[in-house]
């Protein structure tokens, strides 16, 4: 309703927010690429591990904060109630910290995770925080329906750590500088972006971290533990592959493997930019026509993306192998890998089943499937692959990415099924 008050001017204003949002997504996939050509195959495969070690931070470092901040800042807003999502936001920003602070405790003392070394370690940490810390001073311009907004303060990091990012590639053919510049890019945007959200709220700085201390025993901690299961198991059945390919592979093996994921990347970029529009229609369908006509919904757009990519994918294999050929030759051992990421990658921007089982309220219940059915994939794919048996190679790795997605789909497509009346 919020958004039908808003007169036709503004709401075509915010329709903007789409192909910002996309260039935004576009040039942070470009420089995987841009940063795979400039530096030598070791050192992308060590800004890989890091980028590893910083995504999995951001998929713990708040204990489910975040999400709950997503879940409550606008509902606060609209009840006039701006200090409680200053102050939820700054207990994010300290929880993040205080998990930070304990990784880089431990990388200090020589701890060492899937033969990452203590330092680049550190750095992937440090990485996390700070994309971690962007992605919590946003939540306000999202939180006020300002899609726009948030569409610019996504492509302003995006075009800073690409420009920078590149500058200093070429300078130092080192991806730890690299990280440590991207890291500090994203620092100075997100304490700019929440000063300005404090300024909007009338409170200074100072005030909401005192508040958000005193109040951190007053956080609901179960519900946002339950949001943090929720988001770990999605995230580890998306990314176990590359944690093994970062164990099981020699370096070169992992830089390899992690430039053809790049492919995933793309793919998962694609999907949340498609569920921004798709999971509010979703909603809207289920409030006016309830569980059935929700679930057809979703039957038809989840159909209609995988027509399509059906379609693309052989033109797109094939323009995927000119270009490895031409530019990439370091890589060429990732175009074995490239049709089956592609085949994944075509499952994860169709699942809209998911969004479908989430608005409908079984949110439990979607937590016990993928479990389960990240249990029954790796055990699947460790009965094929015999891991302990042989060393792992590139398409034994990605086999286990294979069998995790394909699993994951037809549970999600039977339960969502199960779940339509």
């Amino acid at each position: 309703m919020r958004w039908l008050a808003v007169p036709a001017a503004g709401r075509l204003r915010q329709l903007w927010y789409a192909p910002l949002l996309a260039a935004a997504m576009g040039l942070m996939m470009a420089r995987m690429l841009i940063l795979a050509r400039l530096l030598p195959l070791q050192q992308f495969a060590q800004f890989s591990a890091g980028m590893l070690i910083s995504s999995t931070f951001c998929m713990l470092g708040c204990f489910g904060l975040q999400s709950l901040l997503q879940r409550e800042w606008p509902v606060n807003l609209i009840r006039r109630q701006e200090g409680r999502g200053l102050v939820l936001a700054a207990q994010c920003n300290l929880v993040a910290v205080g998990c930070a602070v304990a990784a880089l405790l431990g990388a200090a003392s020589g701890v060492m995770i899937a033969g990452i070394p203590p330092p680049l370690l550190a750095l992937g940490v440090v990485h996390g925080l700070s994309q971690q810390m962007f992605l919590i001073a946003t939540v306000e311009s999202r939180s006020r329906g300002n899609a726009v907004r948030y569409s610019w303060q996504n492509l302003a990091r995006s075009v800073s750590t690409l420009g920078l990012g590149t500058a200093v590639a070429v300078a130092t053919d080192s991806a730890q500088w690299v990280l440590a510049v991207e890291s500090g890019i994203c620092f100075a945007i997100s304490i700019k972006l929440f000063s300005g959200s404090a300024t909007r709220g009338a409170l200074s700085v100072y005030e909401i971290y005192a508040l958000a201390v005193r109040r951190l025993p007053k956080v609901k901690w179960s519900a946002a533990l339950t949001l943090m299961a929720v988001a770990t198991v999605s995230f580890m059945t998306m990314n176990a592959d590359r944690w093994v390919a970062s164990a099981a592979l020699d370096v070169e093996g992992f830089g390899t493997y992690s430039f053809a994921w790049i492919v995933l990347m793309i793919a998962q970029a694609a999907q949340a930019l498609i569920n921004a529009s798709a999971y509010p229609m979703l909603a809207r369908r289920y409030a006016s026509h309830g569980r059935q006509g929700a679930f057809r919904l979703c039957v038809q757009s989840s159909g209609a993306i995988l027509v399509l990519g059906l379609l693309l994918v052989v033109p797109v294999w094939f323009g995927l192998e000119w270009a490895i050929r031409l530019w990439f030759p370091a890589y060429s051992r990732a175009l074995a890998l490239v049709p089956l990421f592609l085949v994944i990658g075509l499952l994860r921007v169709s699942d809209f089943w998911s969004s479908y089982l989430l608005i409908t309220g079984r949110e439990r219940r979607l937590l016990a499937l993928n479990m389960g059915a990240a249990l029954i994939g790796v055990a699947a794919w460790a009965t094929i692959a015999r891991p302990w048996s042989q060393p792992l190679q590139l398409m034994g790795v990605a086999y286990l990415a294979a069998t995790l997605a394909f699993v994951s789909y037809v549970t999600a497509v039977g339960f969502a099924w199960q779940a339509r009346v």
